[in-house]
């Protein structure tokens, strides 16, 4: 346990120190939370608790204007921190700070008394939480020591009332102003409503709260008719709080002069004023942004694990598909004089291909395809699709395309393409009697009040694309089930439900995200958000390229394979072998670097994910051994698509499943390039 005091050296001090205790064990979290205090002109004095000793001792030793503590510790949480605190029945704001924290243990900080918590990815919310403890603190206090002083004021009003009588009355005045200030400055809008709904005095809170910018325009509103969305709610309120005089803590939705919806948790109390039987008053706390800030959690966390089990079981697929696709191809190569097995071996490779498609629909939902990003343009993306839409949307659908200038976006051209795509399909398949298909982009900044509603999304300049159709729209339950994976609303057979999801996990992958606006009857927008990069030079579409002209695929140079999985090892040892190439094949990397301890491989062909010796690293080694030796890594995706991206800057790529043609002609290409090279 240590203390240390943190002020900024250009301000001079002009209020005490906010002596404050923080409980953690990781140094850096530390250096992180004083940082972020400096950075907001605090002027700290702080005592450091690294454990549970060290706190309580703390505790006993000291008095601390606030404590700011991490939420899991060594042996210990931040939450039995709390607890031991509150016991002590010293209102100390206690804040927590922490990495993740599920809606559950979130919900039961709050109930413990916690004032607030802040995710360590929102460090920089850690200030402004922390200044509001404090002031709601400081309301608290001045509030019992405002009762305090009207206490003593009416004591000596009865024992000296007549000589006091004056100074009483000032007292009294200046008590009734501070109480006064209170509810004009508090943060909960205050106001009392008579019996039939309408309001007789407010708050500024409260004018904030319902979007009023005077009195009368809150005055010209009725609680029942036009604040509660739901009348019934009101009634029950209203019924609870004449049964027991108060009510605490009921949560409800508002409807504000602008029309928008507030969440709002009340605390209403029965009065007795005269001339207004049955008026209440009430305090109002707007919840909007805690709900909200729920809900994308609860969809983050519900996304996260449909997608890990959909790339687990893809990933596992994919070797499966991969072998039958490869056997299936060379099947039908040695068996074209026979038309009744060669079309078999057709229709085998036809379904492999398709169950192909969709392993690679689900590892896009689940981010794990290896991507090429580069500088893109997503109006040259919009440009060279244009034409192939025209083509596989409806005459009687209207195609329109708006574009603005947007800045460029680091991305995979490709998997830019298959989102816009599949939103412009999911738009068409909407409007099976026609309407109009409209493709829009833009530049939005998005700032910290925008991404307090969102907590997955980082404050910046975004390039946006937006593809709206007047098809039937969506109704809520539709909204909140359409990224996931084989969820569709067409009938059976019409589709596999992927599109939407597969255009999600693109996004993501890519650090976007998407947001959809619909209405039962009036059609839908999606809303593609991209981080723009400063200072990039996109390059393009990469859409309708000009395919490269047909070569000989055989040759007999000596290639080396290294893959884990039996099936397809031994179907590409054998299609290599049909084309006349001499093949080192290896089940590990270990393997593969033995054998080329007295082999000279001419290109190596490595899958990135494999026992005892990854790819990346047995490329590694081999590139020591043989200088400018070309490799060909192979996977379904890679646990770290980022970091494997920058392995592959100079090495080519082939995803898997893979066709023995597909193979082939890779190989081939590679060594002719090779050959010219050196």
């Amino acid at each position: 346990m240590g203390t240390s005091t943190l002020e900024e050296c250009s301000t001079p001090k002009a209020t005490a120190p906010l002596h404050v205790l923080i409980l953690e064990d990781t140094q850096n979290d530390v250096d992180l939370i004083l940082l972020e205090l400096r950075k907001a002109g605090l002027h700290i004095e702080h005592t450091l608790a690294g454990n549970k000793e060290q706190f309580r001792r703390a505790l006993q030793q000291e008095d601390f204007d606030a404590i700011v503590s991490d939420y899991r510790l060594p042996n210990w949480t931040g939450l039995k921190a709390l607890r031991e605190v509150r016991e002590t029945d010293r209102e100390i704001p206690f804040v927590l700070v922490t990495g993740t924290l599920g809606e559950e243990a979130a919900v039961e900080c709050m109930k413990q008394g916690a004032t607030d918590y802040i995710l360590k990815d929102h460090i920089s919310r850690l200030p402004a939480a922390l200044k509001r403890a404090l002031n709601e603190r400081q309301l608290r206090e001045e509030a019992r020591q405002t009762q305090t002083a009207l206490a003593e004021s009416e004591t000596r009003s009865r024992l000296q009332f007549i000589a006091d009588r004056e100074l009483t009355e000032e007292a009294l005045n200046v008590s009734e102003a501070r109480n006064r200030d209170l509810v004009e400055h508090s943060i909960y809008g205050i106001s009392r409503v008579a019996a039939d709904g309408s309001f007789l005095d407010e708050n500024a809170a409260m004018l904030s709260i319902l979007g009023c910018t005077t009195a009368e325009e809150l005055y010209a509103l009725n609680l029942m008719r036009d604040v509660f969305r739901f009348p019934e709610q009101h009634a029950t309120l209203m019924a609870a709080c004449r049964e027991h005089g108060q009510v605490h803590g009921a949560e409800s939705e508002w409807r504000r002069r602008d029309g928008g919806i507030v969440a709002v948790r009340l605390h209403v109390r029965l009065l007795s004023i005269p001339n207004h039987s049955g008026a209440v008053e009430i305090m109002a706390e707007d919840v909007t942004e805690l709900r909200a800030m729920e809900w994308q959690l609860r969809q983050a966390q519900k996304f996260e694990a449909i997608g890990q089990l959909a790339g687990g079981v893809a990933h596992d697929f994919n070797n499966v598909v991969g072998a039958i696709l490869g056997w299936a191809e060379l099947g039908l190569e040695q068996n074209r004089a026979n038309s009744q097995v060669s079309e078999r071996f057709a229709r085998i490779r036809e379904q492999a291909e398709r169950a192909a498609a969709l392993t690679r629909e689900l590892l896009a939902f689940a981010r794990r395809q290896v991507l090429r990003p580069q500088a893109v343009d997503i109006n040259a993306i919009i440009s060279g699709l244009v034409s192939f839409l025209d083509k596989v949307i409806s005459r009687d659908i209207e195609l329109k395309v708006i574009t603005a200038a947007v800045a460029a976006v680091k991305a995979d051209p490709t998997q830019l393409e298959q989102v816009l795509m599949n939103l412009c399909l999911n738009a068409r398949d909407a409007m099976p009697k026609g309407g109009r298909l409209l493709i829009e982009t833009e530049m939005v900044q998005l700032d910290d009040s925008y991404c307090r509603f969102y907590p997955y999304v980082t404050p910046g300049r975004y390039a946006v694309l937006s593809v709206s159709d007047t098809g039937m729209g969506m109704d809520p339950e539709t909204r909140e089930r359409i990224f996931e994976p084989f969820f569709t609303t067409k009938g059976q057979g019409k589709g596999t439900g992927m599109g939407l999801a597969t255009a999600y996990g693109i996004v993501k992958q890519h650090g976007g995200f998407i947001h959809v606006y619909s209405e039962p009857g009036h059609g839908s927008l999606f809303r593609v958000y991209l981080p723009a990069h400063q200072g990039l030079v996109a390059e393009g579409s990469s859409a309708r390229e000009v395919p490269p002209p047909q070569i000989e695929i055989g040759g007999s140079e000596t290639i080396l394979i290294a893959e884990d999985h039996e099936s397809i090892r031994e179907m590409a040892r054998q299609a290599l072998l049909k084309l006349g190439y001499r093949v080192l094949s290896a089940c590990d990397g270990e393997e593969a670097l033995k054998l080329c301890a007295q082999e000279t491989p001419a290109l190596a062909i490595l899958d990135v994910i494999m026992p005892k010796l990854g790819g990346p690293a047995v490329a590694s080694k081999l590139k020591t051994l043989f200088a400018g030796l070309p490799v060909l890594f192979t996977s379904g995706y890679s646990q770290d698509s980022e970091g494997f991206s920058s392995v592959i800057v100079h090495a080519r790529f082939l995803q898997k499943p893979y066709s023995p043609t597909t193979l082939g002609r890779l190989v081939r290409e590679i060594l002719n390039e090779a050959k010219i090279k050196y």
